[in-house]
């Protein structure tokens, strides 16, 4: 309305058209100062309404002859003035409409910027504290398995590779009073996702299934598996993925006796 800067008008134009939440305030905002600007009006008086009727009447009676008006109510010091119409008084909201905008505009946007990055502060808390539960979860099941180790009762069973693999090796810690068994094979050959290391435990001469092995194996990790009663030995083989309930013979890896 020409009273703000060209770079007030851009930056209010901008932000209107890339925020939907800006544009809708700055509408309601203008709807209700054309309300306010509305009510405000300065209405002419009846008695002034009645008098410009009378003088129409009046001369449309007369002759042509220009008379010369009396009336004090009419009285002027310049007879080329004519009546001036009375506006509303929007122009005086003028600033005021442009303050609230600008208002508006900067309250939004501070508002919006604190809104997202309080959101991306709440998402990095929530990663943050994921990543120190697994932390946390991991250092526990290490401690423990640390802690089986140094039992008295545990047996380690070094599986040896067998003719096809001699450069492989595992390692199976066995708790002969608890049944728990831990496996370290983190040098097993990479399989295709349809197969799976499979551990078996060798009791009475029958292989026992001993739970199969994750596709993913980190290094130095310490693998639970099934807990196992008197066996005499430990062997690994290759099977479909999900495990078989019988041995492949051809496909083992590694095996060793207690």
């Amino acid at each position: 309305m020409g009273l703000a800067t060209e770079e007030e008008v851009s930056i209010l134009e901008c932000v209107r058209q890339k925020n939907p939440e800006v544009e809708q305030a700055i509408r309601d905002m203008e709807l209700s100062l054309e309300n306010l600007a509305s009510q405000q009006a300065t209405m002419p008086s009846e008695s002034l309404e009645s008098a410009i009727w009378d003088r129409i009447s009046a001369s449309q009676a007369e002759s042509p002859v220009t008379q010369q008006v009396t009336d004090p109510a009419f009285a002027t010091t310049d007879p080329t003035d004519k009546i001036k119409t009375i506006r509303p008084q929007s122009r005086k909201l003028q600033p005021l409409w442009i303050a609230a905008s600008v208002l508006l505009v900067g309250s939004l946007a501070i508002n919006i910027m604190l809104f997202k990055n309080r959101q991306q502060n709440i998402a990095d808390l929530q990663q943050a504290n994921a990543v120190n539960q697994e932390s946390e979860k991991t250092l526990a099941e290490a401690n423990q398995r640390w802690a089986m180790l140094q039992r008295p009762s545990v047996k380690m069973v070094t599986l040896q590779g067998v003719e096809k693999y001699p450069e492989l090796k595992a390692l199976v810690f066995w708790d002969v009073q608890t049944s728990e068994v831990l496996l370290a094979a983190e040098n097993l050959p990479t399989v295709p996702s349809d197969k799976q290391y499979q551990l078996w435990a060798i009791i009475d001469g029958k292989p026992v299934d001993a739970g199969v092995l994750p596709l993913s194996i980190s290094d130095n990790s310490l693998l639970e598996m099934q807990r196992i009663s008197g066996a005499q030995a430990f062997a690994i083989t290759l099977e479909k993925a999900g495990g078989s309930t019988t041995p492949t013979l051809s496909d083992m890896f590694v095996i060793g006796n207690i």
